[in-house]
């Protein structure tokens, strides 16, 4: 993955969205300190991508608000 595919990175930095074009599919990572995890994907489409975004700035807000770890 190249930087041109990150789509979206949260304010806090803890959760970006790339497109993964060999699966075809948004893909919503939380960032570590050596590697980031995938946590979910979405279709290649525009909704895909809206869905994706939506769901980064969601785990974003439940950490701010000290639900997430």
């Amino acid at each position: 993955m190249r930087e041109s595919d990150i789509m979206h990175e949260t304010p806090c930095g803890q959760y970006w969205v790339g497109r993964d074009k060999g699966r075809g599919a948004y893909i919503v990572y939380r960032a570590g300190s050596t590697h980031s995890t995938s946590d979910s994907g979405y279709a290649m489409t525009p909704e895909g991508l809206l869905l994706a975004i939506y769901k980064a700035d969601y785990l974003a807000k439940l950490k701010s608000e000290g639900a997430i770890v």
